[in-house]
């Protein structure tokens, strides 16, 4: 038994710059490998190609992971791997019809699909000589759909899964029919064919169309000019009518026929055109790959809405037999096709422009004064595309750092990445799992100013009669200005005076306060460059509905070190007075119930554990609560 084998091949332009125009490559070229090639697109764009291995007679299937091509033997199981055809299902796994033409018994109809960890293998149909010229199509459940040509009575089938079972049937009898079939569903899932039929041997031939409209096949002979129907590709349009290539005509013309709702619309699209290929893009413009066969070139024709526009993507030896198109998201054409003069498997795809992006921001030659957040611009018209930012203190990059992979045309550094009082030059990758470009600068640099300014804020507040008063202590630089803001329950907070005070300023009164409403307050400060750093909020405060009787006086002494006194007095009829104390970070590190429960009282706290710093002693009871700063100092 020949042994399965899976082979990694790195794409040869994978390091190069997006560039403009065809790119070709060899994916395949261990022994002659590339016959009967059938290209199909996953949700990301990339490709997957089955192809057969004439060298071993087998069955291959390579795939692009976003990095490297992945090449495996499917079939090995005699000699198999002809007509292929895939399709990817809504879990973007592999599903390929083929034949086995065992020369002992008869020509089987074969179907392999990959279920996430395998290949599985069956036998569709094996009645005489079947499975010439597949054509496979998965419906919306993801059951499969095959049209063959059963070669011992030259007529056209179809196969599909209902689940349970395959149902075979014969589409048409009526002569020598079926040969370079091609497949469809639309949108209710119904099939449409087009195929060859042979006349004698008088060389001519039509093209003929079969579909089903739910309750019987239609079929009608769509051309009957010269050897119409060799090589046949079908697309349905967004109405669901049949557009199709072949090589057709008294020349082996490249053919392109269109139903247009009432009738055949039938052309000539170029000289020659074997080995078509066809597909609609979303303004259901045809695109078709095939071989041109008098100059043994790969070309490609697509029709732009005025005119035809063909253009050769390979000459390279004799290629282009076997080929097959695909359109990815942004409608570029994919083709796999086979080089007959080296006996390879090849791919080809088209880039458009470079996609230009821009740095935005830090701009050139900026200095920050915290980690800045850089951004720049999309990188337009490709889909999928991840973005590196490469950083560096040199500006030739010789030594570097990068964060890579990011989905978002932005990144905030941090302050494990970046130091302060440097210099740091900076350029962005865009990478579309193919190729690389690079943002229009590459040697924008921003400094990253010294550490300064304010570097902390105490930040507490006391219910008075008249109001709220709110006082700061600022370690640091003074700022330039100070503003204090204010917010009501989850609600944004909002600043409280217009022009800013002083950055001496120590206190703030709010006087427009109501008894009873719950207020935190925020610090924003604003350093000699412009800076704003807000700080806060604090913990919430209020007037008491009954402001005289709830009293929590100054702690004495302050600054405390080993203890402190705190005076209360409590209003008639209140309940649930606790003391509570809170470090900056809101944290509640002690807590005394009082008893009595109205009254005047005091509290001695033991602080001798309490670490250096500034803490919120706070009175609570259901009539209202009242806060105090406290200073523990060593």
């Amino acid at each position: 038994m020949k042994r399965l084998m899976v082979l990694v091949y790195v794409l040869a332009l994978a390091g190069a710059v997006f560039a403009q125009g065809w790119i070709n490559e060899t994916v395949d070229s261990e022994g002659y490998v590339g016959w009967y090639t059938s290209l199909a697109l996953n949700s990301s764009d990339y490709p997957h190609v089955s192809y057969r291995d004439s060298t071993n007679q087998d069955l291959k299937y390579a795939r692009w992971d976003g990095a490297a091509w992945q090449i495996e033997t499917v079939d090995s199981g005699g000699d198999v791997g002809v007509y292929t055809s895939l399709a990817l299902d809504s879990s973007d796994n592999p599903h390929i019809s083929y034949c086995d033409i065992d020369i002992v018994d008869n020509w089987d109809l074969k179907y392999a699909r990959w279920d996430g960890d395998t290949w599985l293998i069956e036998t569709v149909d094996s009645e005489f000589d079947v499975g010439y010229c597949t054509s496979l199509a998965l419906d919306d459940s993801d059951y499969p759909h095959i049209t063959y040509y059963d070669n011992t009575n030259d007529d056209l089938k179809y196969a599909r899964w209902n689940g349970a079972e395959w149902l075979i049937e014969t589409v048409d009898s009526a002569g020598d029919v079926g040969s370079f079939n091609s497949l469809a569903l639309d949108s209710s899932n119904y099939p449409h064919i087009s195929y060859h039929e042979v006349i004698g041997l008088t060389g001519t031939g039509y093209l003929k169309y079969a579909r089903w409209d739910g309750a019987e096949w239609r079929i009608e002979i769509a051309d009957s000019t010269g050897n119409a129907g060799v090589w046949t590709s079908l697309a349905l349009d967004s109405n669901d009518y049949p557009h199709i290539s072949c090589s057709g005509g008294d020349d082996s013309d490249l053919v392109y026929a269109r139903w247009d709702g009432a009738e055949w619309q039938i052309e000539a699209v170029d000289e020659t055109g074997y080995y078509t290929s066809l597909a609609q893009d979303s303004s259901d413009h045809p695109h078709i790959s095939y071989y041109y066969e008098s100059n043994r070139d790969l070309k490609y024709a697509r029709w732009d809405g005025d005119a035809w526009r063909i253009e050769t993507v390979d000459t390279e030896g004799s290629v282009g037999h076997y080929t097959s198109l695909a359109l990815d998201n942004s409608g570029n054409p994919h083709i796999s096709y086979y080089d007959s003069t080296n006996g390879n498997l090849k791919y080809a795809l088209w880039n458009e422009p470079p996609p230009v992006f821009s740095l935005l921001s830090p701009s050139d030659g900026e200095t920050v004064h915290d980690w800045p957040l850089c951004d720049w611009e999309d990188a337009p018209d490709y889909p999928s595309v991840s973005y590196d930012i490469w950083y560096s203190t040199v500006s030739d990059f010789s030594s570097y750092s990068a964060v890579t992979n990011l989905t978002d045309s932005e990144y905030q550094f941090s302050d494990t990445e970046l130091d302060y009082d440097t210099t740091y030059y900076w350029k962005v990758r865009a990478w579309d799992g193919y190729e690389e470009t690079w943002s229009t600068q590459t040697d924008w640099w921003f400094y990253v100013a010294p550490e300064e300014g304010v570097e902390s804020v105490d930040l507490y507040t006391d219910a008075k009669n008249e109001g709220i008063l709110i006082a700061w202590r600022i370690e640091g630089d003074t700022p330039s200005g100070l503003r204090v803001l204010r917010s009501v329950g989850d609600a944004e907070p909002v600043a409280i005076h217009d022009n800013l005070l002083p950055g001496s300023a120590e206190r703030w009164l709010d006087n427009d306060v109501e008894s009873g409403v719950e207020y935190r307050y925020w610090l924003e400060v604003t350093d000699s460059d412009g800076l704003v750093s807000r700080f806060g909020p604090t913990e919430p405060v209020s007037i008491l509905e009954q402001p005289p009787q709830l009293v929590l006086g100054e702690p004495y002494p302050s600054p405390a070190r080993e203890a402190v006194t705190i005076r209360y007095e409590l209003p008639n009829g209140c309940s649930g007075a606790v003391i509570e104390v809170y470090d900056l970070s809101g944290r509640r590190i002690d807590s005394f119930t009082l008893a009595p429960q109205t009254g005047r009282g005091e509290v001695f706290l033991d602080v001798s554990e309490y670490a250096s710093g500034v803490y919120t002693a706070r009175l609570s009871t259901d009539k209202g609560s009242v806060s105090r700063r406290l200073v523990i100092t060593r």
